[in-house]
């Protein structure tokens, strides 16, 4: 069995993970807030992931706190750990890397990195500096996240299921995008048969198919008893908030897609869960912080 240590586990990802595991490996959490690198015991450790980090952020988040977060410490912790024996290295990284990309584009690994923002530009440096220290006896395994969604998710989905519950009529119907998302669980099962086959590389993790706004939307309100109700915003308003709120038009009307049939390929690997198991999971805890 393989001996583990995980970085942010009392994160998104993390707590889930501990939750959810079933003993595939011998996992030793580690808060890098609470504890110096130079006080971590490395011996026996096989694989280190690494899912501490700062998140991309709605509000003003100065440019330096990212590096020094997403990127120095994790080269911090990884010379360490490559002096100390240990032979894998696991880094949660983003497709932010990749920055906006052409609705049409379909991502591979393969895709050029021209990150735009300070997270974007983070992770990236982290990746670069990362991949310098691969070795023989140390390999890195990069995997860039699409929005990960899952049961206690913030942010983004977590807004949509409140605006969901509110029993109004919402301007969601008829949207034909796309987007690449990946059910926290399928994300953890990647990262477990990565540990499994001390895979190294860059891999694309993404549930098994695409799913639209108008889908993902009509699933979350099914799952809170209640009908989709949704009606299409008309072409003059969509050019408003498009021209107004760019960034809210992407998420909400473009695609975004991920190719991962080399990752799965290369890692033997099928998401085991579907999309429509994984946003009842999310829509089910929701439920229960709202009854809480």
């Amino acid at each position: 069995m393989k001996k583990v240590l995980l970085t942010g586990a009392s994160g998104f990802i993390g707590s889930r993970w501990l939750e959810i595991d079933t003993g595939s490996c011998e996992i030793i959490p580690c808060s890098l807030q609470q504890t110096p690198i130079a006080a971590i015991d490395f011996a026996g450790i096989d694989t280190i992931i690494h899912l501490a980090g700062i998140a991309h952020r709605m509000e003003p988040t100065p440019d330096e706190l990212y590096f020094e977060v997403n990127h120095v410490l994790t080269i911090a912790l990884a010379k360490a750990a490559q002096q100390q024996g240990v032979k894998h290295f696991i880094f949660m990284s983003t497709i932010k890397v990749y920055g906006e990309v052409a609705p049409a584009q379909i991502i591979t690994v393969d895709t050029p990195c021209e990150p735009d923002d300070a997270y974007g530009r983070s992770k990236w440096k982290a990746e670069q500096d990362l991949l310098a220290l691969q070795a023989a006896n140390f390999r890195i395994a990069i995997i860039r996240t699409p929005i990960v969604y899952g049961p206690r998710v913030k942010g983004n989905l977590h807004r949509i299921m409140g605006l969901a519950k509110k029993r109004l009529p919402l301007p969601f119907a008829n949207i034909q995008n796309q987007r690449s998302m990946v059910f926290v669980d399928n994300l953890i099962a990647l990262i477990q048969q990565i540990v499994s086959v001390q895979a190294q590389g860059i891999f694309l993790p993404s549930d098994q198919h695409p799913i639209s706004t108008t889908k993902l939307v009509s699933l979350i309100r099914e799952e809170l008893g209640m009908k989709p109700n949704l009606f299409s915003l008309p072409s003059p308003a969509r050019q408003v908030l498009q021209r107004l709120k760019p960034a809210l038009y992407i998420r909400l009307f473009d695609s975004l897609l991920l190719d991962n049939t080399s990752s799965n390929e290369r890692l033997h690997f099928s998401p085991p869960f579907a999309t429509e198991y994984g946003i009842k999971e999310m829509v089910k805890s929701y439920k229960l912080e709202l009854s809480g």
